[in-house]
């Protein structure tokens, strides 16, 4: 998904929205975590929440026993949280990129010292549509597992690397974010989500399947994928 910095979603400029939505993805929070964000714009938080439960891009959760409104981003809204403001890129570049993605999943997948492998990979939106060139960015989904399950094992791999951590969870998320970068290699035009895409399309491709890679590790024997 692609976004014009100069664009408005849901009354809001693009920028903010987008700011916001990525707060909540992946976590449930009340509407007052996004009040820093909204100091000093004239908007009231519990409103703008409101505006962006109409436009599609939140939800009410849940109530708690104190009466808070807990509310997550939708499908919806994790995407406008990945879209990309960087400039559009031709097919050809495109097409670079998903190879490399592509080349750099059998590369992580044949490491036995990964502590995760990746179970597949699906390009779907702009790229399946030759017509669309230049595109917005690339959009892929990820579906990985773990090979190393033991916490012990794993705290040593995030160690190993010599990296310092904001917080716990950044270093207990480490192999997952460590994964991420290296298929998007650092392209900002390479957007990876871990949600099951077949909610939001039923056009997607798959490019990389552990199945069909000769080169592989074995994964364990029980391979319940903990990401999407």
């Amino acid at each position: 998904m692609r976004v014009v910095k100069t664009d408005t979603v849901a009354v809001l400029p693009a920028v903010l929205t987008r700011s916001i939505v990525r707060k909540f993805r992946g976590r449930e929070m009340v509407a007052e975590a996004v009040a820093d964000l909204l100091e000093g714009t004239g908007y009231e938080y519990e409103a703008v929440l409101a505006e962006l439960e109409a436009a599609g891009y939140m939800e009410k959760v849940r109530v708690d026993t104190q009466g808070d409104v807990w509310w997550d981003s939708t499908i919806q809204g994790n995407a406008l949280a990945m879209a990309s403001f960087g400039k559009p890129i031709s097919r050809k570049t495109a097409d670079r990129l998903v190879a490399g993605s592509v080349e750099r999943a059998h590369t992580y997948n044949g490491d036995p010292g990964k502590p995760l492998f990746i179970g597949t990979l699906r390009v779907f939106g702009s790229y399946l549509s030759p017509g669309i060139d230049p595109l917005g960015d690339v959009d892929l989904e990820l579906t990985y597992g773990r090979k190393i399950t033991d916490r012990q094992a794993l705290s040593d791999y995030t160690k190993a690397t010599g990296r310092s951590f904001n917080t716990y969870m950044d270093q207990l998320m480490w192999p997952q974010t460590e994964l991420v970068r290296h298929l998007k290699k650092r392209s900002a035009s390479i957007n990876i989500t871990l949600e099951d895409i077949t909610r939001i399309t039923d056009t997607f491709d798959t490019i990389y399947s552990i199945d069909a890679d000769p080169g592989a590790v074995p994964p364990p024997a029980d391979r319940s994928l903990i990401g999407r």
